[in-house]
């Protein structure tokens, strides 16, 4: 019996620190691309990506949408196992293969008073990770880490 706890525990563990490892690869890629560009993003991090109790990959962020002239706040969730691919055509996105994202869009006016807040479910969690190129290694090191943690995704598009 204790063989059999301590192998759980152990895999529990081994779990944790992978999920931990893709969180960190996709902050530190995030943090990269706002140091970087802040001259041209207004993006700003509210709550990085972390996954939270019910294993939901999680980021909130703010950005001023020149279009609508609005500050906008994004909050996006997925749980984890419902991620079925990581792709890239501008953005760095994962896929879902229903609508298993939950993006909340709430947007404020130039005096930061609330105008509207949308909830919707999609297929796709934008990362907010767009500006770099050649950035096939934090793809493959995502999904290597997304394999060691027990989930299997797959990557069939990624442009540069």
């Amino acid at each position: 019996m204790r063989i059999v706890l301590f192998c759980f525990f152990f895999f529990s563990l081994f779990t944790f620190s992978q999920e931990k490892k893709v969180v960190d690869l996709l902050n530190k890629q995030l943090m990269k691309e706002i140091k970087k560009f802040s001259d041209e993003d207004s993006l700003k991090i509210i709550q990085p990506f972390h996954v939270d109790e019910s294993k939901k990959l999680v980021l909130e962020v703010e950005k001023y949408n020149s279009y609508s002239e609005q500050w906008e706040v994004i909050k996006a969730e997925v749980p984890l196992d419902k991620i079925s691919g990581f792709i890239r055509d501008i953005n760095v996105i994962f896929e879902t293969e229903y609508n298993d994202v939950s993006e909340t869009i709430t947007t404020y006016n130039e005096k930061r008073e609330l105008l509207t807040t949308n909830t919707r479910n999609t297929n796709m969690f934008f990362t907010q990770i767009s500006k770099e190129n050649n950035i096939k290694s934090f793809r493959n090191a995502v999904l290597k880490a997304f394999k060691r943690a027990g989930f299997s995704i797959n990557s069939e598009f990624w442009a540069n």
